[in-house]
């Protein structure tokens, strides 16, 4: 059997992959639902940083899983239900495409990616809150900045942690290979 292609195994749902996604599912959760800062209509929180370490580390698939599961149960366990789809999408796309871009990347494609995520969770926020939740101009404007401070504060840290589970967990991480778990036909 050949070796795996890198654009398969960027999407390989491989039992490995529904583990790692299982495991970040729940550090994303942890890390959105227990470090909450109250904004003026929801909540800022470290989250981010666990969706860009995961999507860097472990690829866009797990990325946009862990990215869409975690904070969404955050927002239907913390009273902002309003939130959940929205959440489920942008920080869904956010992981996402934070792993297409940056996976097994340097740290100039990760700061690429981590301002593309910045700008759909941003914009993307702003957008449900006046279109959808229609909390008004005034407030949703109010949330920018804060949406803001997550999104650096996320990509600063995600950045920096997978730079460090890089560098100290360098081999380990490169035998988790999707394809050195395949059996061979």
């Amino acid at each position: 059997m050949s070796a795996p292609q890198p654009e398969r195994e960027r999407l390989a749902l491989t039992p490995l992959a529904i583990a790692l996604s299982g495991v970040l599912i729940a550090v994303v959760f942890v890390a959105t639902r227990f470090i909450q800062v109250p904004i003026p209509s929801g909540y800022i929180h470290l989250g981010d940083i666990a969706i860009y370490t995961g999507a860097f580390l472990f690829g866009p698939l797990v990325g946009g899983i862990s990215g869409a599961l975690g904070p969404m149960l955050a927002d239907l366990t913390s009273g902002y239900g309003q939130y959940a789809p929205a959440t489920f999408v942008l920080h869904g796309l956010q992981g996402f495409l934070a792993g297409w871009i940056g996976w097994r990347a340097g740290v100039w494609r990760m700061i690429l990616a981590t301002v593309i995520g910045g700008v759909i969770i941003v914009a993307g926020y702003f957008l449900w809150e006046i279109a959808v939740l229609r909390i008004g101009l005034a407030t949703a404007t109010a949330n920018i900045p804060f949406n803001l401070w997550q999104v650096v504060s996320g990509a600063v840290g995600g950045i920096a942690l997978t730079v460090l589970f890089r560098e100290t967990f360098g081999v380990a991480l490169a035998r988790l290979s999707p394809g050195r778990f395949r059996r061979e036909a």
